[in-house]
């Protein structure tokens, strides 16, 4: 199964180091490849490195993707990750 969903950046620095590293975290709980999207670039939504190359700032928005049996709630949690700002209170 595959399934993807646009989400927009909205938590004040984007995906910077610790942002990327919530949803990492939240990523690996899941065993659908998962693959996030901001323009043409395309990192692995399970690598910090690989999603601190998108530059996804404030305002941006992007593509998260994912295949396998469980991708519909693999994408939905990761989407409610970026909306809740990484846990960010700012």
């Amino acid at each position: 199964m595959e399934y993807s969903k646009k989400v927009k950046v909205i938590n004040k620095l984007g995906f910077h180091l610790r942002a990327v590293a919530v949803f990492v975290k939240e990523s690996e709980k899941y065993k659908s490849l998962i693959k996030v999207k901001n323009g043409d670039v395309e990192a692995d939504g399970k690598s910090i490195m690989g999603l601190m190359t998108l530059i996804a700032a404030q305002g941006m928005e992007i593509e998260i993707k994912a295949e396998g049996q469980d991708a519909k709630e693999a994408v939905g949690k990761l989407v409610k990750v970026v909306e809740n700002k990484f846990g960010e209170k700012e």
